[in-house]
């Protein structure tokens, strides 16, 4: 393991190297440093406080989530729009739940907490997932599953670091931790299982948001409130823009944006359309 570790950042030491030469690797040298002074001045701090809920920092090995947790930097655009425009009164479908945060602030503002399913592909975050939600007295649904389609399963290296999993880099990370299976799901089937008529929509699956957008839009067209963390990065800017395209054809509209994540929602004249069709082939 530890000559995995060195392997590791020698890799990633070279590539910074290539792709950004030595004033860059300096640059990623002293952000380590910050962030592992930051860590040693709070290593005897066990917890944090972020809007209301309380989540731990024991077991997370990434020292930069712990320094966003610690300075309550940690999706603080997602968390707003969560407080800002989800509706509370509708179900919640969170793909790429992560340690929980957006989570256990969803879930402490639905009218009816039970009705909110979390998907995380990564079974070595589950464990502080869990215990996120159960600090919190959250009622959310945890699945360790993946989005995916034409396949039962999928076998990938995840991210031991918590890193952003992406079946995408998997050959990246091959070197990182051991191959594991999970089942896979996709919106439709949770949809379906649960009876949603209309719910809200938090999406953050590395990249394989395209794919979503693509195979799935009879399902989007029951989603209230979407927000979307983008990843033209890894998709590219050509699949990023025809996502986005067909977004705005189902009739999404952008509300607020931070970055790479977007909040959209329907329009009522999309929304009218769309029943007029559905009712026109009843």
């Amino acid at each position: 393991m530890k000559n995995q570790v060195i392997t590791r950042k020698a890799s990633i030491a070279l590539q910074i190297l290539r792709d950004a030469g030595v004033s860059g690797l300096l640059a990623h040298v002293r952000r380590k440093a910050y962030l592992w002074r930051e860590c040693y001045a709070a290593r005897r701090v066990k917890s944090v406080t972020i809007d209301g809920c309380i989540f731990t920092l024991e077991a997370i090995p990434n020292n930069a989530m712990k320094v966003s947790l610690l300075k309550g930097k940690y999706e603080r655009f997602e968390r707003h729009a969560v407080l800002r425009y989800l509706r509370p009164e509708y179900p919640v479908i969170e793909l790429g739940g992560c340690i929980g945060v957006v989570a256990c602030v969803t879930n402490c503002a639905l009218k009816v907490p039970k009705a909110h399913v979390v998907v995380e592909i990564n079974p070595n975050i589950i464990s502080v997932l869990r215990k996120n939600r159960d600090i919190n007295q959250c009622e959310f649904e945890i699945l360790n599953q993946a989005i995916a389609y034409d396949q039962p399963s999928v076998t990938f290296s995840p991210s031991s670091d918590f890193r952003g999993t992406s079946l995408r880099q998997n050959v990246n990370r091959s070197f990182e931790t051991p191959l594991v299976t999970v089942a896979t799901t996709t919106l439709g089937s949770i949809v379906t299982q649960r009876g949603y008529d209309r719910f809200n929509l938090i999406c953050d699956i590395e990249g394989h948001e395209y794919e979503l957008v693509q195979r799935e839009p009879h399902m989007l067209d029951r989603v209230d409130t979407l927000i979307l963390e983008t990843h033209a990065r890894l998709i590219g800017e050509a699949r990023h823009s025809e996502m986005m395209k067909k977004l705005a054809d189902l009739g999404f509209r952008i509300i607020d944006q931070d970055s790479f994540v977007v909040v959209m929602r329907q329009d009522s004249s999309s929304q009218q359309t769309t029943k007029e069709h559905e009712h026109s082939h009843e």
